[in-house]
């Protein structure tokens, strides 16, 4: 009876166990998967690796492109802050001037920046945090090359040091023609007075209709990369031949 039994319940030879197991691909497991175990799979197994792929890929296209396809150089950095350029004043002021340097402009260009804001008040907002960090910035990495700014603010930045003393810029003759236009001041390493700014209440950028512009000063940066660029700015605005 026992041998009975034990021969019943032993496993035929064909048993599926038995049987070597064929190992799925991956290709077959997931054809055989519903939409949410795919799903659930890709974000398990691949999808780090995806995001990673695709950023370096795109790295490399970017990086790529940046070198083949250069924009053009700004060979003059104009700053304006507190609309002391209207915007529109400024994009025909770019395009202006670039025509008077004769640029190739798919090559240089001059860049007029009126987006920067700063308050007179003693409370610091969010705005004029942020335009000070940026103008900071800029200044020190010698990307500024005029600076154009209402009186109040233009003295902060000139008793600073941070512009050139134009009697070391312009002409002789540039220097008798603005000489009652002309903002004087000292700064913290130069105790003697010197012409640091000039006001453009003569320039072609002087609002004439009669709206305040709380009294614009222009200076050129001390360390501009484009100081002759600069000078011709001068001139140009206030419409002096060279």
């Amino acid at each position: 009876m026992k041998e009975d039994h034990f021969k019943s319940t032993t496993l035929d030879d064909s048993a599926s166990i038995y049987q070597p197991r064929q190992e799925q691909t991956e290709k077959q497991k997931f054809s055989e998967m519903t939409f949410k175990e795919k799903v659930s799979y890709f974000n398990d197994y691949y999808r780090l690796k995806t995001i990673v792929f695709v950023a370096i890929a795109v790295g490399i296209i970017y990086l790529a492109y940046t070198i083949l396809n250069p924009g053009p150089k700004t060979v003059l950095h104009v700053t304006s802050i507190n609309s002391s350029i209207d915007m529109e004043t400024a994009e025909i002021l770019e395009a202006n001037f670039s025509d008077y340097l004769n640029l190739d402009k798919d090559k240089e260009n001059v860049f007029i920046d009126t987006t920067l804001y700063l308050s007179n008040e003693d409370a610091m907002n969010e705005m004029t945090m942020a335009s000070e960090q940026k103008l900071t910035v800029l200044f020190y990495s010698g990307e500024i090359d005029i600076f154009i700014a209402p009186e109040a603010e233009f003295a902060r930045y000139a008793n600073s040091g941070f512009f050139s003393k134009l009697s070391d810029q312009l002409t002789t003759e540039m220097c008798s023609y603005f000489g009652d236009s002309f903002y004087y001041t000292q700064t913290e390493e130069d105790p003697a007075k010197g012409a640091y700014g000039i006001y453009l209440k003569d320039s072609i950028l002087y609002d004439k209709t009669g709206q305040p512009m709380e009294n614009p000063v222009l200076g050129i940066a001390v360390n501009s990369k484009y100081t002759e660029n600069a000078v011709d700015f001068i001139r140009y605005i206030f419409e002096l031949t060279k």
